[in-house]
């Protein structure tokens, strides 16, 4: 045993030496730096390890990839319900933080037969509607805009039956109908479309839900506060609806 250790020991020596060797032969004729190779074979496998900070980074990339195909598939329903209509398709190219509630840029415009006042909808709902379009580029209003004379004309749904009413933003931005009578029977979770009875938006488009129910200060009648079914703070898909001739007024 003793002997076959020393033999052991020997052969490893001479392994070593020849090994040097080699590499110091090959660093010489070659210019080869070993220290680098080194480097490579053993600090490589390591560095590419993602760190938690990339990981975090892929991760939230790939929920934000899941969330833009959610939103395209949403849009591509709408063919089969908006039928009157042609639906011209638009990225989100803009939007200015100073008028965050107010309007976005989108990549389509007259060339694209894109007209001033055609609803802007999303897979999810109601988004507003082009205010000043150009050759390649338009601007959407959005239905969150404060403008006094951003008032919406609305169908509150409740068990297949409804009410028309006026859709409006209060000092605190909130989307609110006023003026609901006590005997109209409404809930949590009713929706809110579109009327179609003014020539702005087209009927049946989902703008929200009835989220909070108050009485007025007299308890002449009722509040509904509307949340909307669209996400306008996260918002990178439209579509234009442009009415076909068949079915224009």
């Amino acid at each position: 045993m003793k002997k076959l250790a020393i033999k052991r020991r020997i052969i490893m020596i001479i392994l070593t030496a020849l090994l040097s060797f080699i590499m110091l032969f090959f660093s010489i004729k070659y210019n080869w730096n070993f220290s680098y190779i080194l480097k490579d074979i053993f600090y490589f496998p390591i560095h590419v390890i993602p760190s938690n900070n990339e990981k975090i980074a892929f991760s939230k990339r790939e929920n934000e990839l899941e969330q833009e195909l959610k939103d395209m598939k949403e849009l591509l329903k709408i063919d089969n319900t908006l039928t009157e209509f042609d639906i011209v398709n638009a990225t989100v190219i803009n939007r200015n933080t100073s008028y965050w509630n107010s309007e976005i840029t989108i990549n389509k415009g007259t060339k694209d037969n894109l007209k001033e006042g055609m609803a802007v909808i999303d897979g999810y709902g109601l988004v507003g509607r082009i205010e000043k379009p150009g050759l390649t580029t338009s601007v959407v209003k959005l239905i969150t805009s404060n403008l006094s004379n951003n008032k919406i004309s609305v169908k509150l749904w409740s068990n297949n039956n409804s009410i028309n009413k006026i859709l409006e933003q209060d000092d605190n931005n909130n989307l609110i109908i006023s003026g609901i009578d006590n005997n109209y029977v409404f809930n949590i979770g009713d929706i809110v479309t579109t009327s179609g009875l003014s020539d702005i938006y087209p009927s049946g488009i989902t703008i929200g839900k009835v989220s909070k129910i108050e009485s007025d200060k007299f308890g002449l009648s009722k509040k509904a506060y509307i949340t909307r079914t669209s996400n306008l703070d996260d918002i990178r898909f439209v579509s234009v609806l442009i009415r076909k001739a068949k079915w224009k007024r």
